[in-house]
């Protein structure tokens, strides 16, 4: 019964849906002179729509896609402007949001798996593109998406490069992370539950898809990182795949759950969510004009100031 309990509560937080949220701001094309954006749905073979973007600036670099994977309890568009650096730098990129989240059907994420489905059956749709026939595809993606991104070259041997930014290595290694301690005893039965539900991916590790791999990765974690666990994920890989050329690794210091993001913008961002849960209790998010302020204190740009120095290393991985 208890067990029950404790699994109405995971799947109320996992499988919740991402909307946008009246005291966030979220960048979009708009914000960025020159930036192109053109509409392309999928059809996920779950029966909803997953509404995505190319954007590109102009002239964008002949012969290679980036297909970038957003994490969860967010939306494509929470990650602009890592798709905009991406695009400036002359890469034509095509984002999407994932089951459950934004613009995105589906009564709910899906769970810790659907990220990985979901590229599976994005990727193939983008392949059936006859102008892009002959491009070289690379994956992009953080936390959920980045678990995406660890483990799609198994639907996709033929991804040439991936960037995964603070993935875990599979839905059992995140769901025995969150249930320690105490709630241990129900790791397994809950882990249990969710790979009856989505059999096909929640069992698919990147121990196993990187092994096989022949594209290259580049893999970035902080070890500060209080979401997915450093040691937990990021060190196993390392350890596993040291021999590994294909596959190289970079540790971003003080950076949390968001290593290409400067330190001051990690603790702007930190900042930013200790006061929407203060001004939530005091219940002053209640109407549009009272969350247009509450967004107005704040600097977008600085709470989410990328890292250049990191950028420089994904940049000399993906050029190369």
């Amino acid at each position: 019964m208890f067990t029950k309990k404790v699994q109405k509560i995971f799947r109320g937080v996992v499988y919740a849906r991402s909307s946008e949220q009246p005291h966030i701001h979220l960048f979009s094309a708009k914000d960025f002179e020159g930036l192109n954006q053109e509409s392309f749905d999928v059809e996920s073979s779950l029966g909803h729509t997953l509404k995505g973007y190319f954007y590109y600036y102009e002239n964008p670099i002949k012969n290679k896609l980036i297909v970038f994977e957003h994490g969860m309890f967010g939306g494509h568009r929470s990650y602009m402007r890592e798709i905009e650096m991406l695009a400036k730098h002359g890469y034509l990129v095509y984002a999407y949001d994932h089951t459950g989240c934004m613009e995105s059907g589906g009564s709910g994420t899906g769970g810790f798996a659907q990220s990985l489905r979901d590229s599976n059956e994005v990727i193939s749709k983008l392949k059936e593109i006859e102008k892009l026939h002959g491009y070289d595809i690379y994956v992009m993606g953080h936390s959920w998406g980045g678990f995406a991104t660890l483990n799609v070259s198994r639907f996709h041997p033929d991804i040439k490069k991936i960037v995964a930014i603070s993935g875990f290595v599979s839905p059992k290694k995140i769901i025995y992370q969150h249930l320690g301690g105490h709630l241990r005893i129900f790791a397994k039965k809950i882990y249990k539950g969710e790979v009856s539900l989505n059999p096909d991916y929640m069992e698919i590790s990147a121990l196993d898809t990187l092994a096989n791999m022949t594209g290259e990765a580049l893999i970035i974690h902080s070890p500060n990182d209080n979401v997915v666990s450093y040691k937990k994920h990021f060190l196993l890989l390392q350890k596993t795949f040291k021999d590994k050329k294909n596959i190289s690794f970079l540790t971003v210091p003080n950076t949390k759950h968001n290593p290409n993001y400067t330190e001051e913008a990690v603790k702007e961002k930190d900042r930013l969510f200790s006061e929407v849960k203060i001004a939530q209790k005091k219940n002053e998010l209640s109407s549009p004009e009272a969350c247009e302020a509450f967004k107005n204190r704040f600097d977008w740009y600085k709470i989410t100031e990328q890292n250049e120095d990191v950028w420089a290393r994904i940049f000399q991985f993906l050029d190369k």
